[in-house]
């Protein structure tokens, strides 16, 4: 077991360790997402907290985080203080933990405080008012660029993983939350900026006004900003959309062959019903 507490914390380290008893996260707090990784909620010593499981991993992924990379939990805790370091929020981080099985990784956890921010997707709805929305948005656009003179490239960078929070009467803050894909540079290009921006989940009308108002505060022409913008996303939308149909075939080609494997023929099931008569 590889264990990681933030000092600041130190209290709840038992809790923690309580993680990596079978079955305890399974049964305790309140679930905030089940899907491919699981979000739960706890309170413990009176702080409120998330835990972060990170879904099951294929057998070579689990040999290369034991041994050629770091887990996904000790990126994501590494990651969440170093952009506090570079000036860009996100929720502060408690503990990693990793448990293996013979030299292997079996599951990790990633513990932070639970953010006070709320959720920015309801704020990409059309049917919302546009002069609040234009409000919210062009503070986004400014964090966006903050974020990128930062030399923060965050590669899961959707609209989900932003959180927002008005401030004053005008001004807004924003936190960044699924810390662990990230690059951390000297120095972002205008290539790697427009490439990190197509990776936003948010209606095309809203994509093309956050282009807008970025070209517009690096003082860059808006129109080539925003041709440019539309052909990395629309590139970027269609290989996501190939490598979701070669991922759909590879599962039908896995199932076929392990019903071959089993004596059934595609399309039947292996019940008593279609068992040989030899047998």
């Amino acid at each position: 077991m590889k264990l990681r507490i933030n000092p600041r914390y130190h209290a709840l380290e038992p809790f923690v360790r309580h993680l990596a008893e079978p079955g305890y996260f399974d049964a305790h707090g309140q679930t905030l997402h089940d899907g491919r990784n699981t979000l739960k909620l706890f309170e413990v010593e009176g702080i409120r907290i998330v835990v972060k499981r990170y879904g099951h991993l294929s057998l070579l992924n689990r040999l290369l985080y034991g041994v050629l990379r770091r887990s996904k939990a000790e990126r994501a805790y590494l990651h969440a203080a170093q952009l506090r370091e570079r000036g860009i929020d996100s929720p502060e981080e408690v503990a990693f933990l990793e448990i293996r099985r013979r030299g292997v990784l079996a599951e990790s956890y990633f513990v932070s405080l639970c953010s006070e921010f709320d959720s920015l997707l309801p704020v990409m709805e059309l049917d919302r008012p546009m002069a609040r929305r234009r409000e919210i948005l062009d503070a986004l656009a400014a964090f966006l660029l903050r974020l990128h003179d930062a030399g923060v490239e965050h590669l899961d960078l959707n609209i989900g993983n932003i959180l927002y929070r008005r401030e004053g009467e005008t001004g807004y803050a924003f936190q960044l939350i699924d810390t662990n894909r990230m690059r951390f540079r000297r120095h972002l290009t205008t290539r790697l900026r427009l490439d990190n921006l197509r990776r936003l989940t948010c209606p095309a009308p809203v994509y093309l006004y956050l282009l807008d108002r970025y070209a517009r505060l690096i003082h860059t022409d808006a129109d080539t900003v925003q041709f440019k913008g539309v052909l990395m996303r629309l590139f970027f939308e269609n290989r996501q959309r190939l490598k979701r149909r070669m991922k759909s075939r590879i599962r039908r080609e896995r199932s076929r062959s392990g019903a071959v494997g089993r004596g059934t023929a595609p399309g039947q099931t292996d019940t008593p019903g279609n068992a040989s008569a030899e047998q």
